[in-house]
């Protein structure tokens, strides 16, 4: 039995958002996402997770598909939205879900992997369709 999750990556030139979770959530960094709910897509569902978690909109027609991972029980489906305005964005953060966030170029990313502070998940997903 598998689980099916949706995974958004923002950006903003060379720029991705990268969330550090809340401590009841493992406090580690992460990509924004969360498990499909029923009736959704999962690109509607990485819509809603940007919603829930940030407080930002994004457009639904301006999210591409860029495959997917299987880890463990979980199916996660990688989305990647980009626009130019995006850091200019006033985010209101979920606070049982995200302590902050920070906008990171690809080596920074890379520094907090080679640390061990990204989430497991994260890391696999950033490694195939990111770097």
């Amino acid at each position: 039995e598998y689980i099916k999750l949706a995974v958004v990556y923002l950006k903003c030139g060379d720029k991705f958002l990268v969330q550090k979770c809340s401590k009841q959530k493992g406090g580690e960094y992460a990509i924004t996402g969360g498990h499909t709910t029923s009736g959704n897509t999962s690109k509607q569902q990485a819509q809603i997770e940007v919603m829930e978690e940030l407080g930002i909109d994004i457009d639904l027609n301006k999210i591409e598909y860029l495959g997917n991972i299987i880890k463990g029980h979980g199916i996660f489906d990688v989305f990647l939205f980009e626009d130019k305005n995006l850091d200019k964005q006033s985010f209101v953060l979920q606070a049982e879900e995200v302590e902050n966030v920070f906008w990171l170029t690809k080596p920074e990313i890379e520094n907090i992997i080679d640390q061990n502070l990204m989430r497991a998940s994260s890391c696999l997903h950033y490694a195939k369709f990111i770097k």
